[in-house]
């Protein structure tokens, strides 16, 4: 799908359904952004023409799981950013790669699959009725990307939060199910870092003034920018630090339980040897053993193991055995 936005001075942003309905070209005085989502192979094309956007640009464009990057094109630069959708209730992460293409009067986004930033931004403009929400393509690319950082602090927030639970959890009732969710957060503190971590050179390569398509005005915004993705970055460290930590403390706690557990059946294995000989001794069927015709003999030998079994425990009681 392709939707066209148009930008002119001191007017409401028009959309509309194609490039060609815009009655547009490079050389015009008109500012468009041009968004592909989920495009056809026919609509592909407009990256070939009117535009005529490099092959390599067009094939890093193209790949799924490219990395964030950004490069100088001369007429225009090439960004790649990826945002983030997470499914609280599944705890389903997944990040979407977002390409941008801005010239001086066009920005050409492309996405595999509907974002919250672009529609978000787009909706923005199209409310604005007297046109002045735009402030420049540059400026334009920025809001997009704003809304894709954004958008990773909730998934934050919300691990923060799952963190806190698992320590909770951690000391009542460790178990298997505890075990799989510090994995399951480790694994989406991961995807975010490595999601995250190439923005940083490419907001500070901005920050830095290296591109002339975007204005020193503009740039201070992306230095913003750049200080959002540090704290993310920041953070997700500190976060796997933490479940780090609690993995290590889980297992701590697995092997303190088992530890218990081995000790009350040594203390029981322990108890039973010296009953066991007892029982073993007067088990030999030999004539002229003592006691055997005793009309006591067997509660005597019962009150024996008794005693010794209670000897034994106050015995590793003062010993702080137990």
């Amino acid at each position: 799908m392709v939707t066209v936005t148009r930008f002119r001075a001191d007017e409401a942003p028009r959309p509309f359904a194609d490039l060609s309905a815009a009655d547009w070209r490079p050389e015009s005085r008109d500012t468009v952004w041009v968004d592909l989502e989920e495009p056809t192979v026919a609509e592909l094309k407009l990256l070939e023409e009117p535009f005529y956007f490099h092959p390599l640009a067009i094939e890093d464009c193209l790949t799924p799981e490219h990395q964030p990057k950004i490069e100088d094109f001369g007429p225009y630069i090439f960004l790649i950013s990826r945002g983030i959708n997470f499914n609280v209730p599944s705890e389903h992460c997944e990040t979407l790669k977002l390409a941008a293409f801005m010239g001086p009067n066009y920005l050409v986004t492309y996405h595999r699959a509907p974002m919250r930033s672009v529609a978000a931004v787009r909706e923005k403009h199209l409310k604005d009725t007297r046109g002045t929400a735009f402030r420049g393509v540059d400026y334009l690319l920025y809001e997009i990307l704003d809304q894709v950082v954004e958008h990773y602090f909730p998934i934050l927030q919300e691990i923060e939060k799952e963190i806190d639970a698992i320590e909770d959890e951690l000391f009542r009732a460790a178990g298997n199910e505890t075990l799989g969710r510090i994995l399951t957060a480790k694994r989406i503190v991961l995807e975010i870092k490595r999601a995250v971590a190439p923005h940083r050179e490419v907001f500070g390569r901005i920050a830095r003034n290296e591109f002339e398509e975007i204005s020193p005005g503009t740039t201070v915004f992306f230095r913003d920018l750049y200080d959002s993705t540090y704290r993310l970055a920041e953070t997700t460290d500190s976060y796997r630090d933490l479940l780090t930590g609690t993995m290590e403390a889980y297992l701590s706690v697995v092997s303190q339980r088992l530890n218990e557990v081995m000790k009350v059946l040594t203390i029981f294995a322990t108890i039973m040897l010296p009953l066991t000989f007892i029982a073993g001794v007067y088990g030999m069927n030999f004539d002229f053993m003592p006691e055997t015709d005793w009309k006591y003999g067997y509660f005597a030998a019962l009150g024996l193991m008794l005693a010794v079994a209670v000897v034994m425990l106050v015995y590793f009681r003062r010993k702080r055995w137990l």
